[in-house]
């Protein structure tokens, strides 16, 4: 006999008495557990009582001798999954059939990022749901987030084993700014923006499976474009209101150069998992171990984990109070940077800056980025070629969770 399947408690109402059970039904299985469940329980009367069960839909059946007058009796390999209520008097020649719900269909396992080590890749490698280059040999990247396509990004990462940092609050300071400060209000008001059950489930899926490693709450709050309002503390409070919402997924800032260590030194990140630090040349002329060093340093007086990323278009060596092309001379970098700063103009770096500073920071950290896309930049094949370097150095090192130590 089939039945279709039914969820949870299956109310039969009076069975019909029929002959006694055969001492061993047909194509049963043993089902493990009896219950007879009354207002005062009773112990079956027979401690030989056989029940047996059918695979899949399930007829039980209870041989004699049950408790005379019992009103309910309950059937069960584990409480929950084969279970029935029968209603009205057990008899000797009660038969119970009991209809076990199917069990529910297991999913095909979703497609999990495949790379290993420590995940690297540049910001902005996407565009939408498609990468603008590769994605080989990057492992991962950081891209604005948009709250309707945020969640098709998610599951084209997923199937490309790519992990992504995301940026629900991302895109220019005058979107957070009111009369040229920070505004927490229109902070949170964009955040709010993916506080829906549907985004809520996409996040924590691809936290579960490790497509998504992290989450940026603001870029370079020491920057002085972005007016007064910003603190560690009030930047801790930010890591502390988006975890509210997305309670499994690691946040972090990222901080530009040696900002991460200069700025507010005496005040300390609390909710912050992850401090994303942007290498550049200028800092300590150079000297990449002591950077990486002062990095870990102040992330361990923090409490969070450090991740690092290679300024590849303004953070190659620099000649201080220089301007003009002349500034950026090939045989020492990789030609003319985005802009001019207060120091003189920033120049790009070369192929073996990539790979040598890569190789120093990439292990340090929970991942390694590269700022920011550039298809001139990811044209040229000695650059191809070190970011292979850095990624086959990369894909050895053990991989470590981005969230708070």
């Amino acid at each position: 006999m089939r039945f279709l399947p039914l969820f949870g408690l299956v109310a039969l109402g009076a069975c019909q008495p029929a002959a006694k059970a055969p001492a061993n039904p047909p194509d049963t299985t043993v089902v493990d557990t009896v219950v007879v469940d009354t207002a005062a329980p009773v112990a079956l009367l027979a401690p030989s009582l056989s029940v047996r069960a059918r695979t899949v839909y399930d007829t039980v059946f209870l041989p004699a001798p049950l408790p005379a007058g019992t009103d309910t009796v309950k059937v069960s390999t584990d409480t929950t999954r084969y279970t029935t209520w029968h209603t009205g008097r057990i008899t000797d020649s009660t038969w119970l059939v009991v209809r076990t719900p199917l069990p529910a269909p297991t999913p095909a396992p979703a497609p999990t990022p495949t790379a290993m080590g420590v995940p690297f890749g540049p910001f902005a490698l996407w565009s939408g749901t498609t990468p603008k280059w590769g994605p080989a040999p990057f492992t991962m990247s950081q891209n604005y987030s948009d709250p309707v396509a945020l969640p098709t990004q998610i599951q084209a990462a997923r199937s490309q084993g790519q992990r992504l940092v995301l940026a629900m609050t991302g895109g220019g300071k005058a979107l957070y700014q009111t009369n040229g400060n920070f505004d927490l209000a229109k902070w949170k008001a964009q955040l709010t923006k993916f506080n829906t059950a549907a985004m809520k489930t996409a996040i924590a899926q691809g936290v579960a499976d490790g497509t998504i490693i992290g989450s940026s709450l603001i870029d370079e709050p020491e920057h002085a474009a972005w007016g007064t309002g910003l603190s560690k503390v009030i930047v801790s409070g930010m890591a502390a209101y988006e975890k509210a919402i997305f309670p499994t997924l690691p946040v972090g800032v990222n901080h530009g150069a040696e900002a991460y260590y200069t700025w507010r030194p005496t005040e300390r990140y609390t909710a912050v998992d992850y401090v994303q630090n942007n290498y550049v040349w200028r800092v300590l002329s150079g000297n990449i171990t002591g950077y990486r060093d002062k990095v870990l340093a102040q992330a361990r007086l923090d409490g969070v984990t450090p991740a690092f990323s290679l300024n590849i278009l303004d953070g190659g060596v620099k000649i201080a109070g220089c301007t003009g092309t002349a500034c950026c001379p090939l045989t020492t970098t990789g030609g003319i940077g985005t802009f001019a700063g207060a120091g003189g103009q920033n120049c790009r770096m070369t192929a073996a800056n990539v790979r040598d500073w890569g190789k120093v920071l990439g292990p340090a950290g929970c991942a390694l980025l590269m700022w920011q896309y550039d298809a001139a930049f990811f044209s040229k094949a000695d650059n191809q070629q070190a970011f292979r370097d850095v990624a086959t150095v990369l894909a050895a090192t053990p991989r470590r969770s981005c969230r708070r130590p």
